[in-house]
């Protein structure tokens, strides 16, 4: 390939991993924003636990293989997914808080954290599997 490509495939490069940096934050923006207009203290607990994520999955990602865009892309997908989990566990705990009473907000408050890592550690094992560098399989066929 010439130069030239290398450069085009360089910048095309940086603007995905730009846009997918971009779409984590839009996804934390989101998650504050649109799920804490409740008045509910168990809202700001999805915040709080995308936040969580996102830093164990960075320092975490850096030693796993892969390029930057795969793991930018896996870290992106991580909170989209989150988003989604947290907006559904938001109107479960406005069903349950209309059908129950505000007794049934206590319970969601303990319960949150061990369901929320339910898609946590679910991804993080995805993740680690997508990014996993089998050395067995390199020396068989010499890649």
């Amino acid at each position: 390939m010439q130069e030239g490509g290398w450069a085009e495939v360089k910048t095309l490069n940086r603007i995905a991993s730009v846009l997918l940096v971009e779409s984590t934050i839009l996804c934390l923006i989101a998650s504050y924003l649109l799920i804490n207009n409740s008045h509910s203290f168990a809202n700001i607990q999805s915040t709080a636990t995308l936040v969580i994520f996102n830093v164990l999955f960075v320092s975490l990602m850096f030693q796993l293989n892969g390029s930057l865009n795969r793991k930018l892309c896996l870290l992106t997908l991580g909170n989209v997914i989150g988003l989604c989990w947290n907006f559904i566990f938001n109107y479960f705990d406005v069903a349950g808080t209309i059908s129950f009473g505000e007794n049934f907000n206590i319970l969601y408050m303990v319960f949150f954290p061990f369901l929320s890592s339910l898609w946590i550690v679910s991804f993080w094992s995805l993740s680690l599997t997508i990014l996993h560098h089998d050395s067995s399989v390199h020396r068989k066929f010499n890649l």
